[in-house]
């Protein structure tokens, strides 16, 4: 059968960053990543990646994924993934085994797009009854600016967000200062430079163990018109980001690195956020994302997909509503000194006012720079 999985190749690539960040309570000196290729016996190939966090995701891949993946039929999407997570139904309910299976499921929803001749988000949005995605395949771009760092003043932050911003963002993102008394100065000058229709986000990498916590320092901000607050506390803590929401006036988005769906859905049912945050790979892929997705639009909750930009605007041009896609800049010269992983990539993202834009062919489009990628 030409659909069978032949083969199933993962590299770990590891890019330093200029200067280590600091994300909530987590240091970042460098950025490893997990890059998977599925091929089938007829020669398509599928692509994924993600963030490693660290982890041994690529011995995950050849341990939990491979040996349930080859020889099996790449066609049956949803079967597969079915399978591999039953497989390893100890460890996979929930939590980092879910990255593995999701660069499989990614890999193959590519492979299904391109044997169907459209790219993926065409595809899915043909399943939709209520999809009226954008004639190009496009979604409104998030674009992260900076991460405030000590030696840099609040100034010359806002000076690199607002650079930014003025390229025709309707959204840029800066990270939580720990000084209270910076990040006002730092959100104040920013709000006051935005271009018109341009909204900050602030995310704060889950750097407050409880809603007591949170609110004792966002009392400290004032009140500027964020367009949302991300990830004040862990997403699990759905009552506790509810509590956050209602008592600071901030609308606010979760979600990153979640691993459950119950999760997604908990912040849902709880009222927790004005914008549910998706993320894809640590998700456990397209697949089990689907469901998140169709609840999220019956809660009439905005979505914003979590990095991968590649991967993650085919699922957001596919939505109804407008959907944001996080992505980094990719104009730094010199290379963005927060995230490089779109060096992964051998074709860089295209950007049409403020927008990300898919690329027109079957599947994903995506293809690893083999220099990298090996």
């Amino acid at each position: 059968m030409s659909d069978v999985v032949r083969d199933v190749r993962v590299t770990t690539v590891r890019l330093p960053l200029p200067q280590p960040l600091r994300l909530g309570p987590i240091e970042v000196a460098s950025r490893e990543y997990a890059a998977v290729t599925v091929t089938t016996a007829d020669g398509l190939r599928g692509h994924a990646y993600c963030l490693t966090r660290e982890a041994p995701v690529a011995a995950l891949v050849e341990r939990l994924v491979t040996p349930h993946l080859v020889g099996r039929d790449a066609a049956a999407v949803e079967r597969r993934w079915d399978e591999l997570q039953r497989a390893n139904m100890m460890i996979a309910r929930s939590g980092l085994a879910l990255r593995a299976i999701a660069l499989a499921d990614v890999a193959l929803w590519d492979i299904r797009a391109q044997r169907a001749g459209v790219p993926l988000w065409q595809l899915l949005a043909h399943d939709r009854a209520d999809a009226a995605p954008a004639a190009d395949g496009s979604a409104p771009a998030l674009l992260v600016a900076a991460y405030p760092t000590p030696d840099r003043t609040p100034e010359e932050i806002a000076a690199e967000v607002l650079a930014v911003a003025a390229r025709g963002f309707a959204r840029v993102k800066v990270s939580r200062d720990p000084d209270p008394a910076r990040m006002r100065e730092l959100i104040e000058r920013i709000v006051a430079g935005l271009p018109s229709g341009c909204e900050l986000v602030v995310d704060c990498g889950f750097v407050w163990r409880d809603a007591d916590a949170a609110l004792a320092e966002l009392a400290q901000w004032g009140t500027p018109p964020l367009a949302w607050l991300e990830d004040p506390l862990v997403p699990e803590d759905a009552l506790g980001t509810a509590r956050v929401r209602r008592e600071s006036g901030f609308p606010i988005g979760a979600g990153d690195e979640v691993t459950d769906p119950r999760t997604c859905i908990a912040l849902l049912e709880a009222g927790a956020v004005d914008v549910l945050r998706v993320d894809l790979l640590a998700l456990g892929g397209v697949t089990p994302a689907l469901d998140v997705l169709r609840r999220t639009a019956a809660a009439g909750v905005e979505l914003s997909f979590h990095v991968y930009p590649e991967i993650s605007v085919q699922l957001a041009a596919a939505q109804a509503r407008p959907a944001w896609v996080e992505l980094f800049d990719e104009e730094v010269p010199g290379g963005n000194p927060y995230d490089p992983a779109h060096r992964l990539s051998a074709r860089p993202a295209v950007l049409r006012d403020g927008r990300l834009v898919a690329p027109g062919e079957p599947g994903l489009g995506l293809e690893f720079d083999r220099e990298l990628v090996r």
